[in-house]
């Protein structure tokens, strides 16, 4: 199982998205190996338009939802902190992926360098670049 971050969706979900992003999504829908969690469904339900919103509910349909446990606002809480002494600042949606990553020990597929950054602080986050 792989937790798709909104940056791989978004690529994904675009007509004209990068086709190598589109590809390895498709691949882990196929193979019921995608999943995601409230903070990347808000996101996107965020950024989508109103006749969007049917293509990506069926999109999310197909992967597995990780909730987004009562601990984990806590593990985000800390992690924030952890980075910010080392001089990090990360937008906290990513925190949020990544606690959820973490916790599930799945690795992130994405497209966004924050998990990057904190991958290099936080060694048992696995990270994919699509």
């Amino acid at each position: 199982m792989k937790l798709v971050d909104t940056s791989a969706w978004v690529e994904f979900l675009r007509r004209k998205g990068d086709a190598k992003v589109k590809h390895s999504v498709a691949r882990l829908l196929q193979a019921d190996e995608a999943a995601y969690t409230c903070p990347v469904r808000f996101e996107l339900l965020s950024g989508a338009k109103p006749d969007e919103e049917d293509d990506l509910e069926q999109a999310l349909a197909l992967a597995q939802n990780y909730q987004f446990e009562p601990d984990d606002w806590r593990q985000a809480a800390l992690l924030e902190r952890r980075l910010r002494a080392k001089g990090l600042t990360i937008p906290r949606n990513d925190l949020f992926v990544a606690v959820v990553a973490i916790r599930a020990r799945m690795p992130v597929v994405c497209r966004d360098k924050h998990f990057d950054a904190i991958k290099m602080i936080v060694s048992e986050l696995k990270v994919e670049q699509a």
